[in-house]
């Protein structure tokens, strides 16, 4: 979960996503998404940075959730070394009462090989 305010910091986070992404939720909580999670600097082509974050915009301005298409996000392993991921990214504005937006509900699914060839 994300703080829609200046940075984005990253509020709270399950056992799930941590895994997926190889983080330390001790050493993630409080910090920026994208100083946490930023493009793959050997990979000139990278846009995960750009697409997610046009992801959250749209679903801060608009109040509905956005589901992104299937993204390669590479994320760094515990050795600082990035490794290939791809996603199926979703974010969900989170109101209080008042219609104030609080948070965004940042959930990713991870997209295996066997997904894409349906098991083969």
């Amino acid at each position: 979960m994300l703080h829609p305010g200046r940075g984005l910091r990253i509020v709270s986070a399950n056992r799930a996503y941590l895994e997926s992404t190889m983080s330390d939720g001790l050493a993630i909580f409080g910090e920026r998404l994208f100083d946490v999670f930023p493009d793959n600097p050997d990979e000139p082509e990278a846009d995960g940075v750009s697409n997610l974050y046009r992801s959250l915009s749209n679903a801060s301005q608009t109040g509905k959730s956005d589901t992104m298409p299937i993204q390669r996000y590479d994320v760094r392993d515990p050795h600082g070394a990035f490794t290939v991921k791809w996603w199926r990214p979703s974010n969900t504005p989170v109101f209080d009462d008042g219609g104030k937006l609080l948070y965004i509900l940042h959930n990713v699914r991870e997209v295996l090989f066997e997904d894409w060839t349906g098991g083969a």
